[in-house]
């Protein structure tokens, strides 16, 4: 199992510092992957970079020195195999838009990663950037510069007036007078030096202070406030309630992006306001503004706040610094909702105060002056009544909309009340009064404990419930699931304590759940029940699934199996092959095919075939593969035994060939001395035939060879230009029906395996001559691009279909409307080969009606 997809790895390796892992291929440092903190401070979330060279992701920053102070840590760690820790130094990285580059500090830790324990595979880096860190020391240092270039002034001028000092000594008895007065301006500058030094001294004094006095502001005010610092909006001096409501440490939000700690304010309106206190430099405030937090554990939360922004200015009247100021009233916005839901109660109460303001007033005059208040109050109200009802026929119409029931039920005096809607879920009468019993009535009857017990721990613990259940409706005695979902209101002054709640019908995604369960079982079951290995795997390539067939073959379990997987069986000389096949396809999420050799539990290895189809979700998203894989080792031994016949017979047909060939050559020779003009025609046409018949078994024992892993290719240096010249020659002395034409510009050496290369050049020119009329011309084309030669023949012949163009290549496969010409479909798939054994190329651009070219690359110089 690779180390860098285990789960402990990936957990350890995605934190919040920067990371990455490149390769200990010296100078290149391949990039081999990184997590995502460090693709954010790199600016490489919108691009691929692994893979790539160190260098060719971040080309080396030649001007400050920061490329050669890396590549010396890399190559030192690397060489001594222990960790190193780089002193701070300056790597321009090119910006989010790779338009600019970007100047950036950073502090380098790398960790050689040795598999052995001797020499490094790879490199761990934790790259910190530190460029903020760097600026505020830089404002000091300046500060300091500052000061230290004062005091060598000052400096400058005690030694220049020792020096005026020594000259009026020695002419003291000329100039006493004038030395008095240096004297004295002497004085005059020490005073104003000490001077000097004592205002800077309090003015450090004061800054410092200042900053003390704005930290202590901030973290003991009552409300919570941060500052945030320049266009970046980087986080500063938060205090601890801002911390409160953040629900992080200092550690975790101090020096960064406000969007990097809180990615979801991004498609808020919070950036836009903050970009305007900084162009406009204008104080923003807003109250009870709902915001969406993002906790550390994932949960996203939503507050109420009355926040300001108010800008701080620098020397220069710009913007430096935004003082944001925030108070978390969520409890009192909580309090005003209930407030508002208490108005039914109110309304209660005031139709009973109505009632007593009438009759007080009809039997009482001393209460006039109150019940005319009492009225005013009773008109407010019943404002206040007609916004409920208004609200409450928008809630009826919304629950009617969303196919939602309420309902609410009273334990002392068993009052129950239901919607018309939650009537017609449990087939209840549409009018006259329902009790509980006629509800519970309809339960089945295993879920009523079920229903008791939520209702028991909703009135003992005054927390919501939420319970689902089946119920067998009293009109169409059909089985539906509902989902009931409410909360324990507690007693009031005016109403009893009860149950307030919504009724759903669940019953489709219940027989959802139900099929689809139903069909996961049957497919668990098909999979346990067949020979052929069935594995699942995720989008991340991790395996979900192996049937029992795969513990069969290999003796693992499947716990092992879904852990450590099955690759490391997999024959060393198949492993690489089949891992590319696999990647390739899952990189490009097509389907795939693949042999390879397998480590059965039994030691030996067998022969699997296995094809993998990719699965997506409904909305099209990708979902991983299911591969499917078949024993196929009795199919390789018959095809073994194939090979073995079609060498043993080619290998002896070539005895008799060989002597027709010498029988055919004398004859030839006596046929032209005696001048047998008919004679020599008809020799030749046999011989032409038997090098045909040649062609053939050559072909077959190559074939043979080849699958059987005896064909050798024997490299040499020799002139292609000349090779292509003598085939050409010899085609012309067998062939008389087309013109062949070969272009070559300069005479091209190469290192390859002579006789092989002719085979494949033969090849494409008999199949060009073939498969194309007479009297038509043949272009034979060679040339250098790079470090490889290509050479292409181009005919005018009946062209290839498109779909028999990636199939050309194949073992035997010959175009099924063209059997009329001689041929078994071996000499372009040994073509292939061949060309592919010298680590090169071939393929074929064709139309039908139009003619074919062919083509095939290999290097010039390979050992």
């Amino acid at each position: 199992m690779n180390v860098l997809d285990s789960p402990l790895f990936k957990s350890l390796f995605e934190d919040d510092v920067p990371r990455i892992i490149l390769a200990a291929n010296v100078p290149d440092y391949t990039i081999i992957t990184y997590n995502e903190t460090y693709k954010k401070v790199t600016y490489t979330t919108n691009r691929e970079v692994r893979g790539q060279s160190l260098w060719v992701a971040f080309p080396k920053d030649e001007i400050h020195g920061g490329a050669e102070i890396l590549e010396r840590g890399l190559a030192e760690a690397t060489d001594k195999n222990k960790k190193i820790v780089l002193s701070p130094f300056r790597y321009d990285i090119p910006s989010a838009d790779e338009n600019t580059n970007e100047t950036r500090w950073w502090q380098i830790e790398i960790e050689p990663i040795s598999s052995n324990g001797e020499k490094a595979d790879s490199l761990l880096v934790k790259t910190i950037n530190i460029t903020e860190q760097v600026k505020r020391n830089k404002t000091i240092s300046n500060y300091i510069e500052r000061e230290q270039s004062l005091s060598n002034e000052l400096a400058q001028t005690h030694e220049e007036l020792a020096a005026s000092n020594e000259e009026l000594l020695a002419n003291l008895e000329d100039l006493l007078v004038t030395n008095e007065a240096l004297s004295q301006s002497q004085n005059e500058l020490q005073s104003l030096n000490r001077e000097l030094e004592n205002r800077v001294e309090a003015r450090t004094i004061d800054v410092q202070a200042s900053k003390l006095l704005l930290q202590n502001i901030i973290s003991t005010a009552n409300i919570a406030m941060t500052l945030l610092k320049g266009d970046d909006l980087i986080i500063e001096l938060p205090n601890p309630k801002m911390l409160h409501i953040w629900q992080r440490d200092l550690k975790a939000v101090e020096g960064k992006k406000i969007t990097d700690v809180f990615p979801e304010l991004k498609n808020q309106r919070f950036p836009q306001l903050l970009a305007d206190v900084f162009r406009t430099g204008e104080r923003i405030a807003m109250p009870q503004v709902p915001v969406d937090i993002s906790y550390p554990n994932g949960e996203i939360k939503l507050i109420y706040v009355d926040f300001s922004y108010d800008p701080i200015f620098s020397k220069d009247d710009k913007v430096e610094y935004i003082l944001a100021s925030v108070n978390d009233i969520t409890e009192q916005v909580e309090n005003l909702k209930q407030l508002e839901e208490s108005k039914s109660e109110l309304q209660a109460t005031t139709e009973e105060l109505a009632a007593s303001n009438e009759e007080l007033s009809a039997t009482n005059e001393e209460l006039a002056a109150t019940n005319e208040e009492l009225q005013e109050a009773q008109e407010n109200l019943s404002l206040k009544i007609d916004e409920l009802s208004e609200t409450e026929e928008s809630l009826r119409l919304a629950l009617a909309s969303g196919n939602l029931g309420i309902y609410s039920i009273e334990p002392s005096t068993g009052k129950f009340d239901i919607s018309s809607k939650a009537r017609e879920f449990y087939g209840l009468a549409p009018e006259g009064p329902i009790t509980w019993i006629d509800v519970t009535n309809t339960v089945v009857p295993e879920y009523l404990h079920i229903i008791e017990q939520a209702r028991i721990n909703a009135l003992k613990n005054q927390l919501p419930f939420d319970v689902q259940y089946p119920i067998i409706q009293s009109s169409t005695k059909t089985i539906k699931w509902v989902r009931v979902v409410g909360k324990s209101v507690s007693e009031t002054k005016l109403r009893p304590a009860r149950f307030l709640g919504v009724i759903i019908d669940i019953t489709s995604e219940i027989e959802y759940r139900h099929t689809l369960e139903e069909s996961e079982d049957r497919f668990r079951n098909m999979a346990e029940a067949t020979d052929v290995f069935i594995a699942v795997g995720d989008e991340t390539s991790n395996a979900t699934y192996f049937n029992s067939s795969w513990s069969d073959i290999t003796g693992r379990t499947m716990e092992s199996l879904l852990e450590f997987g099955w690759v490391d069986l997999v024959h060393a000389e198949d492993r690489e092959r089949y891992l590319n096949i696999y990647l390739n396809a899952f990189e490009n999420k097509l389907p795939f095919t693949g042999e390879f050799r397998l480590l059965n539990k039994e030691g030996e290895y067998v022969w699997l075939l296995a094809k993998g189809t990719p699965r997506f979700h409904a909305d099209g998203t990708f979902a991983g593969y299911i591969s499917t894989s078949i024993d196929i080792s009795e199919l390789k031994r018959d095809e073994l035994r194939k090979n073995d016949f079609i060498g043993m017979v080619s290998h002896e047909l070539k005895t008799p060939l060989t002597a027709i060939s010498g029988f055919v050559q004398v004859l030839q020779s006596r046929a032209k001395k005696n001048d047998d003009d008919y004679a020599l025609l008809a020799l030749n046409r046999a011989y032409n035939q038997v090098k045909k018949m040649t062609t053939m078994i050559n072909g077959f024992l190559n074939v043979s060879r080849l699958e059987s892993g005896k064909l050798l290719i024997e490299k040499s240096h020799f002139q292609l230009d000349e090779l292509l010249n003598e085939l050409i020659d010899e085609s012309d002395l067998v062939q008389f029906s087309h013109e062949i034409t070969l272009s070559i510009k300069e005479p091209i050496s190469i290192y390859a395996d002579r006789d092989k290369i002719g085979s494949v050049i033969s090849n494409l020119l008999s199949n060009a001559v073939k498969y194309s009329a007479a009297n038509t011309k043949i272009g034979v084309d060679c040339q250098i691009s790079g470090d490889k030669a290509i050479i292409s023949v181009t005919d005018e012949g009946i062209g290839i279909d498109a779909e028999d163009l990636e199939k050309l290549f194949d073992r035997y496969y010959r175009v099924g409307k063209h059997h009329t010409v001689s041929g078994f479909g071996i000499g372009l798939y040994l073509s292939a080969e061949i060309v592919e054994r010298h680590n090169g190329k071939i393929g074929v651009t064709s139309k039908a009606g139009e003619g074919s070219t062919f083509y095939f690359q290999i290097p010039i110089e390979q050992a």
